[in-house]
């Protein structure tokens, strides 16, 4: 892609202005601050500069442009979040005109067979007569015609080469049929579509583009499964979309509420009665890739799972990874049906009163032990041990878990501490990163990056202690290494995003200490000293690696000149180590 579209959209959009648009911000003197979304924190650290349209959080050591953020924030890729932003910013990006098909990007290529697909089904369903019988069951089923229209509801004939005869004319090849899904090959390598008399839902990525399909057959006594779906393809990845996602973003992001049911006629049903906000599991385990996109929009989650065994099952599992993110998680209770969508079909205003009456996860399974078992009893306490007190392990909130512990205590006559020391004992510790990092560059790193940059005596003094090796982020240390070697002045260093973003890192610190320049070089001082002793420690775990190395081989000149430089290095560790505490 060339430059000057990416500089344009960056001149069209005001930094502060899209990621308001995200989270709230506030005016802090002539910069932005903001709670950062991308972890969990009470008080706001996430600046951001409208002069240099930049941001960068000072809690987990994120940062970048206004691509860096939207990618973050949607969990899209450079290509997606180009898109986005140049629909927002109304840049028209350059056309990919590839000179043969050897050349044309194969998830384009998948996709364009699947939006073609979508299109080709559904223009049998409304205009052919071969789809009229499919058209009535979803007229009896409750769906209008904008409905179908808006979804590309479709039908698929019961015909072995229908779509396959139409794509050969578009001359694509029966392989990237196979690849796309839309075909199927048998043991004998025969090739043949893979949705016949079935009536096709498109799965819809998050922009609206067709990825793959559900498909259900039409007369349920022929044989074959009553579903049957797109399989896993390089644009369709079943763990990551969410069905329905690209028409509910917008207002799950109003209503700072999304309700996840269980099938897609479901979540139809449930947007064409007003309920926009309504996405699908579409049968399969709501994955932490899934929770991830759906937490960039909203932290409140209702989840409406069916009754039968496997749908509570699925609903505890989405339930302990939903509370683990830190999601505030309720449950839809259906009573005397079966789903949601024949709540809907008797009443839209029922459904409604099953979403705004939705219980607390926790209280839900609290009261379902009062509800199956006797008052006291050994069954009801082993249940509370096994299917509710863990669930107290993922809450965060120290108020909140009290909560329910003050609440099962109270209710069921069991001792607070009890429950405390299984919490306890459940619990298992974070996990530590080995390497200290917090996200594709580390603090310490950016800091003192933006220290050399910003500062022409802190240069001076540090640049000649400083080794491109030091920094452990390839990237950073490469942006280093440049501005080492020119004294301080590679222009092209300089003008670089990551670069700019470390010179902010300093000079939002500098507003912090109201302009005190001595208090930064301190702050600055102490910052170098920390980073030299990271370098250190990673600088003595590989010369031990070597000192084991030598001694099995027992090379003796290898082993005292290791340890040689083990030496220098615990010297020069003690040194900053004192510079650190003074």
């Amino acid at each position: 892609m060339d430059n000057p579209a990416l500089q344009e959209i960056k001149d069209r959009l005001n930094i502060v202005d899209v990621i308001s648009g995200y989270i709230p911000v506030k005016k802090a003197g002539v910069n932005f601050k903001a709670a950062c979304p991308f972890h969990h924190e009470k008080t706001p650290s996430l600046i951001i500069s409208s002069q240099k349209q930049i941001w960068h959080c000072f809690g987990c050591g994120e940062g970048g442009d206004v691509f860096g953020f939207v990618s973050k924030y949607e969990n899209l890729d450079f290509k997606e979040t180009l898109k986005l932003l140049a629909d927002k910013a109304g840049v028209k990006l350059p056309e990919y005109r590839p000179q043969d098909k050897a050349l044309v990007d194969e998830k384009e290529l998948l996709s364009r067979i699947n939006n073609f697909a979508a299109r080709y089904y559904h223009e049998v369903l409304t205009a052919s007569p071969a789809g009229k019988e499919a058209l009535d069951y979803l007229h009896a089923r409750g769906l209008n015609d904008i409905t179908i229209k808006n979804w590309q509801i479709g039908f698929a004939p019961d015909e072995f080469h229908f779509l396959e005869k139409a794509l050969l004319k578009k001359n694509v090849a029966l392989n990237d049929l196979v690849k796309a899904g839309v075909s199927a090959k048998n043991e004998r390598g025969q090739i043949y579509d893979r949705f016949r008399g079935r009536i096709t839902f498109p799965i819809f990525n998050y922009f609206g583009e067709v990825v793959g399909f559900t498909a259900r057959i039409l007369h349920n006594e022929s044989n074959g499964a009553k579903y049957i779906n797109s399989p896993e393809t390089a644009i369709y990845n079943k763990s990551k979309t969410l069905f329905a996602l690209n028409f509910a973003k917008e207002a799950i992001r109003k209503k700072d509420e999304v309700v996840i049911v269980e099938g897609q006629m479901d979540c139809i049903s449930s947007h064409q009665a007003g309920f926009n906000n309504a996405v699908a599991s579409s049968g399969t385990a709501l994955t932490e890739v899934a929770l991830q996109q759906l937490g960039r929009l909203t932290k409140n989650l209702k989840f409406c799972f069916d009754a039968d065994t496997a749908g509570q099952t699925a609903s505890r599992r989405a339930g302990e990874a939903a509370l683990k993110m830190g999601f505030r998680l309720k449950l839809i209770v259906l009573k005397n049906v079966k789903d949601p969508d024949e709540l809907i079909k008797r009443s839209p205003g029922l459904w409604e009163k099953a979403i705004s009456e939705a219980v607390w996860f926790l209280d839900y399974y609290i009261d379902l032990a009062a509800e199956k078992f006797k008052d006291g009893s050994v069954e009801q306490k082993l249940y509370l041990s096994k299917e509710v007190v863990p669930f107290l392990t993922y809450i965060s909130d120290p108020l909140e878990q009290d909560h329910y512990v003050h609440k099962i205590s109270n209710r069921f006559q069991i001792s607070e501490k009890i429950i405390r020391e299984q919490i306890k004992k459940e619990r298992s510790p974070a996990p530590v990163a080995a390497s200290g990092k917090v996200g594709p560059g580390m603090p310490l790193q950016k800091e003192v990056l933006g220290g050399l940059l910003f500062n022409p005596e802190f240069f001076n003094l540090y640049a000649p202690q400083v080794k491109a090796e030091d920094f452990e982020d390839p990237y950073i240390s490469k942006l280093a290494a440049g501005l080492l070697s020119s004294g301080g002045q590679d222009i092209q260093v300089k003008s670089d995003t990551v670069a700019k973003e470390a010179l902010f890192m300093v000079e939002s610190q500098l507003d912090d200490l109201a302009g005190d320049t001595e208090k930064l070089n301190n702050q600055l001082k102490k910052t170098f000293s920390l980073f030299k002793l990271n370098s250190f420690k990673r600088q003595l775990q590989n010369l031990q690696a070597e000192l084991k190395t030598a001694e099995l081989a027992g090379n003796k000149p290898k082993i005292e000149e290791l340890n040689k430089r083990v030496a220098e290095i615990l010297n020069l560790r003690i040194v900053f180590e004192q510079n650190l505490n003074s």
